[in-house]
């Protein structure tokens, strides 16, 4: 008598090996998304640590900001997320449709972040998150639904010359959130006018128009007051939100007041504008008479001035070529209310964006 066996599964079978390679697909889904939401977290704590303030928090509460930080990372995973989770899965090799393709197995990384980036998806709430993370108003009218993520794509892409990537824009997160604060918009910033600093490159508002538009400006005044033309470019950065918020005349044009002088002892024009003080270590908002000039030429010229002849600011002349130094002798001197004020300046011309732009300057120069 023949006893019919039950049909079970042998390892190794088509069934079986479909099943592993479910768990797998499963398993390498599950460790994308942990990816993203690891990037994300590094994101968030990036821009959080090259922030100059925290308006937000204004009492430093650290556990309070780790909390709200957490949130930030968790709302820009959610949904379709950074859109990276996917693309670290075609990666790993848990997407079948990636293996539809056996060219994509041998893409280069910068291969298929160009492929991905046909894929990326423009919803308008993943657009408002990195808006509101990069400091963007979302009423912008430079605000587009696919202008942001192509963009962390192309960032995160390695170099195109085969470098390794030691670079001043230095790793890929870097240059991630040297591209989102380089985007930061706002206020009066978006200057279309003939009358405002020339910028190249069809006047789009880079660290790198800024500094090519007044390099040589810099140049000649910290010549004149002895000090690095670095501390200079990352005042006026500063100051101007890398020449975005450069404060306007009544008719529109630029007051091209890049040192935020107040009108104070002015006999020529001037401009009234909303600016932030800080009063016995609390900001609030004031209305200020600041003042206005012909050029960015004649706002350096001031500037020298204005250092040369106080006598407050002798110490900050004394630190020469000491960016830090000369930033917190401005400080002490009274040149703003900003508690932070100086650390901003260190900061910033320390920084990837600076270094990155003023490499670009002198390199165009050199090639002329």
């Amino acid at each position: 008598m023949n006893l019919v066996q039950p049909s079970l599964p042998l390892p190794g079978t088509a069934a079986d090996l479909a099943r592993t390679q479910a768990r797998d697909s499963a398993r390498i889904k599950d460790v994308a998304k942990q990816f993203e939401g690891q990037f994300a977290q590094m994101l968030v704590k990036s821009m959080r640590d090259a922030s100059p303030g925290d308006s937000l928090f204004p009492g430093e509460n650290q556990l309070f900001r780790e909390m709200y930080d957490q949130q930030i990372a968790k709302k820009l995973t959610e949904g379709r997320g950074l859109g990276l989770a996917p693309m670290i899965e075609r990666q790993l090799g848990g997407s079948a449709a990636a293996k539809t393709d056996a060219g994509q197995a041998t893409a280069t990384s910068s291969q298929a972040l160009a492929q991905y980036r046909k894929l990326l998806p423009s919803t308008q709430a993943g657009e408002q998150m990195l808006d509101a993370i990069a400091g963007r108003g979302t009423g912008s009218a430079t605000t587009s639904r696919s202008s942001i993520l192509p963009s962390l794509m192309d960032t995160l892409s390695p170099p195109s010359d085969g470098g390794n990537g030691d670079d001043a824009d230095g790793s890929p997160l870097d240059r991630l959130i040297g591209v989102l604060m380089g985007r930061k918009s706002g206020g009066d910033g978006n200057d279309s006018g003939s009358n405002a600093i020339t910028m190249p490159a069809g006047g789009k508002h880079s660290p790198e128009s800024f500094v090519s538009a007044i390099w040589q400006h810099a140049q000649s005044a910290a010549s004149e007051l002895g000090v690095d033309p670095r501390a200079l470019v990352a005042q006026a950065a500063l100051e101007t939100g890398w020449g975005k918020k450069v404060m306007r005349r009544n008719d529109g044009s630029s007051a091209h007041n890049l040192f935020g002088i107040k009108s104070t002892g002015w006999s020529g024009d001037s401009v009234r504008r909303s600016t932030q003080e800080y009063r016995n270590g609390v900001a609030g908002t004031e209305k200020a008479d600041f003042r206005a000039y012909s050029s960015a030429k004649e706002s350096f010229a001031d500037y020298v001035r204005m250092l040369k002849n106080n006598p407050r600011y002798q110490q900050a002349l004394a630190a020469g070529g000491d960016v830090r130094g000369f930033a917190n002798a401005l400080q002490k001197a009274g040149y703003a209310t900003d508690p932070g004020y100086a650390a901003k300046i260190a900061a910033i011309a320390n920084g990837p964006l600076l270094n990155r732009a003023i490499s670009s300057v002198t390199n165009a120069i050199a090639s002329r």
